[in-house]
């Protein structure tokens, strides 16, 4: 009797188990997909311990039930769950790591192995490379030190707040910085949905070029012959279409299936209809910033030109020599999600919004782009321009600045800049929740 009971509960466990394995089939090629492309870019660009990964990166919710394998002589990472729906991503140099939907159809490497570094003067960062901290007049730097240190886990752990880094920018010095344990600031940590701002950047260097203009529409064959070709540049760049989307990560969605069921993500996102008229209805999509980057590599005629197009344009220029922006596999970058960069270098970034697009002299956006980066949507309640995030009337930290605008990131990934203090503030972490109003206003009331 005992015997017979015991099997029909085995046999019950097992229904249970084959029929939650055939529910959620679907979402382990998501799982799987994630878990290849996080540990493959952090071990080879971030160069974390793998143990560190998973127990960081890859801990949460159904992803801690990702198993990686690390082949370093190929640099490739294969990770399934269960031993299921295995994926693969595979380091390409500057290209970051190209996650590969089966057989690899496209096979993009970086243009060449000339030397992307830049051989800085011997003056003070952002501008060079000596990084003596800077005490000025007006500012509480003993304030600025509790405040920032207020923002990470004690003893540099990583528990609750799970701050990896903070930098301080004042007037293009750094006045203070701060690491969690395992990083530093040579770490590159991904900036997720800053990677947008990024993209921004490109637009706006082109439209310096006169190469695109922000009104132009009929952006895609595929969109001639119905209403998706009044879209115009501007409409994208303000999240304003009105394609349909749905930025939800947590099931299969045009944005999972976008960053990690496809080979293109461009077209993934171009394939969307409309669901509101084009120019009337704000919507946060990565789906748009990834059309953007499409549009781009559209106006060069050689591939390898868009490609090295953030690299001479944007990171040399500036000085951010430890950054890499990643690209599908099909060869566009996935302006929507994929940048990883030093604390450092994120700060270099934001000084360039700062300084009204100049660097060092010279003018890298147009004039007026930053007024246009920063000038509110209507329909974003305050809280966006064009690719950033802006703080109009407090909408997005009621306690900080009101002239700041900011690139923002899943987990809680922050490039705060605030003309009125002139601050450039980051913060890299693992925790959308964290407080950044306290960060933000209690480094501002330090600057007197």
């Amino acid at each position: 009797m005992l015997k017979k009971i015991l099997l029909s509960i085995l046999l019950l466990l097992t229904i249970a188990i084959a029929a939650a394995l055939y529910i959620n089939y679907p979402k382990l090629s998501i799982i799987s997909s994630y878990a290849a492309k996080k540990m493959c870019s952090c071990t080879f660009i971030a160069e974390r311990s793998q143990e560190s990964i998973q127990n960081q990166d890859l801990a949460m919710g159904p992803l801690a039930y990702s198993s990686t394998k690390i082949d370093r002589e190929n640099k490739r990472v294969t990770s399934s769950v269960f031993g299921l729906n295995a994926k693969t991503a595979e380091f390409r140099g500057k290209l970051g790591c190209v996650l590969i939907q089966g057989k690899d159809d496209y096979n993009i490497q970086y243009p060449d192995k000339k030397d992307l570094t830049t051989d800085l003067p011997e003056v003070n960062y952002p501008y060079g490379d000596n990084m003596t901290w800077i005490k000025t007049a007006g500012i509480d730097h003993d304030q600025v030190k509790a405040v920032v240190n207020e923002a990470f886990d004690l003893n540099g752990g990583m528990t609750s707040k799970r701050t990896r880094a903070v930098v301080v920018l004042h007037k293009d010095s750094i006045i203070y910085e701060q690491y969690a344990d395992g990083y530093d600031a040579d770490t590159e940590i991904l900036g997720w949905s800053m990677t947008k701002s990024i993209m921004n950047t490109c637009v706006g260097m082109l439209v310096k070029d006169s190469i695109i203009n922000l009104e132009d529409k009929n952006l895609f064959p595929e969109w001639a012959n119905d209403d998706r070709k009044e879209i115009t540049l501007n409409n994208l760049m303000h999240m304003s279409s009105g394609l349909e989307w749905s930025e939800i990560y947590s099931e299969i969605s045009p944005a999972t299936k976008m960053l990690y069921d496809s080979e293109d993500n461009a077209k993934v996102a171009r394939a969307q209809g409309l669901e509101a008229k084009v120019g009337e209805h704000w919507e946060y999509s990565s789906g748009t910033t990834n059309i953007i980057s499409g549009y781009i590599r559209d106006q060069f005629d050689n591939h390898d030109d868009y490609l090295r197009l953030p690299y001479d344009r944007l990171f040399s220029k500036i000085n951010m020599d430890n950054t890499t922006i990643e690209c599908d596999e099909s060869g566009t970058y996935i302006g929507s999600s994929y940048c990883y960069a030093t604390p450092r270098d994120w700060a270099r970034f934001g000084t360039l919004y700062l300084n009204d697009g100049v660097w060092n002299g010279e003018r890298l956006l147009p004039e007026g782009w930053i007024d246009y980066t920063k000038t509110i949507v209507p329909d974003s309640n305050g809280k966006y321009g064009a690719q950033f995030w802006t703080n109009g009337g407090g909408a997005m930290y009621p306690k900080a600045p009101h002239d700041m605008f900011s690139c923002n990131g899943y987990e809680g990934q922050l490039v705060a800049i605030i003309p009125s203090k002139d601050l450039v503030i980051v913060r890299m972490g693992l925790n959308s929740g964290f407080d950044f109003d306290s960060l933000l206003s209690g480094v501002c009331e330090a600057v007197h």
